[in-house]
């Protein structure tokens, strides 16, 4: 269909549906219009493809084949330690071996006296309490971190994100989700004037103003819930029994600062702009005028 669209967020992180045709614009394959990659979603329109690539083949299977060949690289912290590990053993295997050396040849001391005598130099020198010293130190600044609301799962990132001054990032999939939430609703009061009501979202801390029994509300509440494409996804595939099972619509989830709200658990598929609508649309219509389901 000529409105045929991808949604390539999880790829390329482009935000907006790109338009896709028969023919071919580009020998690049990632900027072509005639190709679809694996695990993008059309929000619109309908086609009819054919592959080209499978498996490993794909750019997405491309994408994970260099991920698992990444190795891991050291942090800075930990580069730092080992330097300084590295540079106190030097130190301490030279004084016990010169000790050693001293106390056979000027002292005459016998070989284990002189042994013994070089092993507590050398043990002398190794930093027993660096380990609980960069551990406590670590865990107090995750400890603050968490105060504002930054989840450290590796402790050695705490140095490394301590250091950082900014982060950069402009790729939907890095910092969100591509899931779109709608947190006011604007219609007419009685007076014909426009109103900013609160549409009780995460960021209201689950509070709503809108006047439901409002005639510019439901007319608002209609024109957004069928003049769309985007469509629910209700079930979900158990991976012990493989039967499809129906989802609860929402359920209460509690927020950091106490607060409530209502999660939706049915995912949508389509434009991300839509899927938003749609979840507010569903159960505002039970309330407004006592339609049981949308789809």
């Amino acid at each position: 269909s000529p409105n045929m669209c991808v949604d390539d967020s999880s790829l390329t992180g482009e935000s907006e549906p790109q338009k896709r045709k028969a023919e071919c614009t580009n020998e690049n394959p990632l900027e072509s219009a005639n190709i679809c990659f694996f695990g993008t979603q059309v929000p619109e329109g309908s086609c009819v493809g054919v592959v080209i690539k499978i498996a490993d083949d794909t750019f997405i299977g491309r994408i994970a084949k260099l991920a698992l060949s990444t190795e891991a690289e050291q942090t800075p912290i930990n580069k730092e330690i080992h330097r300084f590990i590295t540079l106190i053993s030097s130190i301490a295997f030279a004084l016990g071996i010169s000790f050693f050396i001293l106390s056979i040849g000027y002292k005459n001391q016998d070989i284990v006296t002189s042994l013994v005598f070089m092993i507590g130099i050398i043990v002398a020198n190794v930093p027993e309490g660096l380990l609980a010293t960069v551990t406590v130190c670590l865990t107090l600044t995750a400890k603050r971190m968490y105060t504002k609301k930054v989840m450290v799962k590796n402790l050695e990132g705490v140095e490394t994100l301590g250091s950082t001054s900014c982060i950069c990032s402009d790729k939907t999939g890095t910092l969100t989700q591509n899931v779109m939430t709608v947190a006011q609703i604007v219609y007419a009061d009685g007076n014909g004037n426009p109103k900013i009501q609160d549409a009780g979202s995460s960021f209201t801390k689950g509070l709503s103003t809108y006047d439901s029994s409002s005639p510019a509300f439901q007319a608002l509440l209609t024109c957004s819930t069928l003049c769309i494409t985007c469509e629910f996804m209700k079930y979900f595939e158990d991976e012990t029994t493989g039967k499809r099972v129906l989802l609860p619509f929402s359920k209460v989830k509690v927020q950091g600062d106490g607060s409530t709200i209502n999660e939706i658990q049915w995912k949508t598929v389509g434009n991300a702009s839509e899927g938003a609508m749609i979840k507010f649309g569903h159960p505002a219509l039970q309330e407004a005028m006592g339609v049981k389901d949308v789809e």
